[in-house]
């Protein structure tokens, strides 16, 4: 169950970042930057209801940039998405924010439970090799 959440988690990341990059030159280099500032932030989200709480934000946002779409545990219904906005990555966003909402029919007991991540503020050298693959600390002899 851990590793679908953190799976959700690093697909909606991933969605966002890709939006942002995308996006850059229609929202600003004023709004972008401000973006990944908060987006740094959101990364930490370690449970589920973390998780969809920052696809909320993230949908709140790109509503904020132009996007006019409806958004439920199911379905996407976009309505508009402003001119000069990647059509692609913010359908693909909008995808992963709606597939985010499902986590909330988790048990309880689930929802709150906390998943270890790796990030630049709770970095930890016993979590990075438990999910680090065997045979990538390889090394010449």
């Amino acid at each position: 169950m851990e590793d679908m959440i953190k799976l959700f988690r690093q697909t909606l990341l991933a969605a966002f970042d890709n939006w942002l990059e995308k996006n850059k030159e229609a929202i600003g280099e004023k709004w972008y930057d401000w973006f990944l500032k908060k987006r740094g932030e959101a990364g930490d989200c370690d449970t589920a209801i973390k998780i969809m709480a920052t696809s909320m934000w993230m949908f709140n946002m790109i509503a904020d940039c132009g996007v006019l779409a409806g958004i439920g545990p199911n379905n996407v219904s976009i309505h508009e998405i402003r001119e000069g906005l990647d059509e692609q990555s913010t359908k693909r966003l909008l995808l992963v924010i709606s597939s985010c909402m499902n986590l909330q029919y988790l048990p309880s007991d689930v929802i709150n439970q906390k998943i270890p991540i790796i990030s630049a503020k709770r970095f930890s050298l016993k979590e990075y090799i438990r999910q680090t693959p065997e045979g990538e600390f390889k090394h010449d002899q």
